[in-house]
């Protein structure tokens, strides 16, 4: 059997990629609308040795028949995987039913609809679940009045001819040391009958079950790299340490090259610690394991915590023998277990399991609306699917596509 081709739109750093590459998918077209994620994106499937046609452009032009059919040059699409921006959806921040990022899932199904891929996996925040319309006016062209979100790509996509389940899945589930929640859409071509009925036309994937036997922790995936203070850096791994199995195969690689290699990291890329004040410093050093900034200045009292205040209350110091919390896009959302710093961009990226050889590109941080434009680094990291996650996925895909192929579905 040939490999299966894939189309990642949203992909952002390309999380999704390198799980469905793991499987055995060939990743031939990508789009995203952001540089840094381009520079990302395509410095790892050059280092991995794939040709992969890059469009950095608006998922709304994207999306458009006539452009998909150039960009595309006559190839089947197996699945199309991808996430749309999930800002809008999530419960927690503000949810905005006219932010305009929630509108970029209707510029999904019509990349499904121009496309007709035999798959599609679409992984969003668990928000998406509950967000409702007022009024949704969808692909199809029909109106949806008071409906959320679900309801909504159900019946757009039966509408253009694909079934549609869903479940939140959990990354810790598969071998990520992280506890993070993600709704994932899983549809498969149909073929409408009579009665409102309709017939699969391929194999109907399935969720994947849990697959490891416990849970990895924080310590056991980023120990080897604590080695960093405030304010330093380093690109050679500290040999004296004694590696866990995660931190071995993070170091040899998991994403296979096109010789069918995984590349081993010589060099630690992105392990660079932020310069914190003395008062900073100190403030972290007062923070049990698991105890948040607001829990800290309840323990401390009021006399003590005026003079190590902060206005960034969502803080805690994270716990080591447990996943990790949800890694998310603010750098300072999570303090080391054992170093009174916050964590490295490398030390995220082995939380969301991408191979140390993966280098994330641009700028390491930036502040306020700048990070919508430059997408940093910790931005790319935390909006990544966790690549191990998106392999569990990946793999029942390609289950589906042999049984197809077996039964000739």
């Amino acid at each position: 059997m040939d490999k299966p081709i894939a189309l990642d739109i949203f992909c952002g750093a390309g999380g999704m990629s390198e799980g469905f590459i793991q499987t055995g998918f060939d990743v031939l077209f990508a789009c995203d609308i952001n540089e840094s994620a381009e520079l990302t994106y395509m410095n790892r499937h050059n280092q991995l040795g794939y040709i992969t046609k890059f469009a950095r452009k608006d998922i709304r032009e994207f999306s458009e028949k006539k452009f998909l059919k150039d960009f595309l040059e006559g190839k089947k699409i197996d699945i199309v995987c991808g996430g749309p921006p999930c800002q809008g959806f999530s419960l927690a921040g503000k949810r905005d039913q006219n932010d305009p990022r929630n509108m970029l899932f209707k510029h999904y199904i019509k990349t499904i609809k121009n496309v007709q891929p035999n798959y599609f996996v679409m992984e969003n925040v668990e928000g998406i679940l509950s967000m409702q319309f007022d009024s949704f006016e969808g692909v199809t062209g029909t109106v949806y009045i008071n409906k959320t979100v679900p309801e909504i790509l159900i019946k757009e996509f039966f509408k253009i001819g694909y079934q549609v389940d869903y479940r939140v899945l959990q990354a810790n589930d598969y071998g990520v040391p992280q506890y993070r929640k993600r709704v994932f859409f899983l549809g498969h071509k149909i073929k409408k009958v009579k009665g409102g009925k309709f017939k699969s036309v391929v194999a109907s994937p399935n969720f994947p079950i849990r697959n490891v036997d416990k849970e990895i922790s924080v310590k056991e995936a980023i120990d080897d790299l604590a080695f960093l203070e405030s304010g330093n850096s380093s690109e050679t791994y500290n040999k004296q340490t004694k590696l866990s199995d995660y931190q071995i195969k993070s170091i040899n690689g998991r994403t296979p090259t096109v010789n069918g290699n995984p590349i081993s990291s010589k060099i630690l890329f992105n392990h660079k610690t932020s310069s914190h004040s003395k008062n900073v410093i100190e403030r972290f050093s007062f923070m049990k394991e698991g105890e948040s900034l607001v829990a800290l200045r309840e323990r401390l009292g009021p006399e003590i915590w005026k003079m190590y205040e902060t206005k960034k209350l969502r803080c805690q110091k994270i716990r080591s023998g447990k996943p990790s919390p949800t890694v998310l896009t603010l750098p300072d959302d999570l303090v080391h277990y054992s170093k009174n710093r916050i964590m490295t961009v490398r030390e995220f990226a082995r939380l969301q399991s991408f191979d140390d050889s993966f280098q994330f590109m641009g700028k390491r941080t930036t502040g306020g609306d700048r990070r919508k434009i430059d997408l940093p680094q910790y931005s790319q990291v935390g909006n990544a699917v966790p690549p191990l996650m998106a392999k569990a996925v990946a793999m029942e895909i390609l289950k589906a596509i042999v049984i197809t192929e077996e039964q000739k579905i």
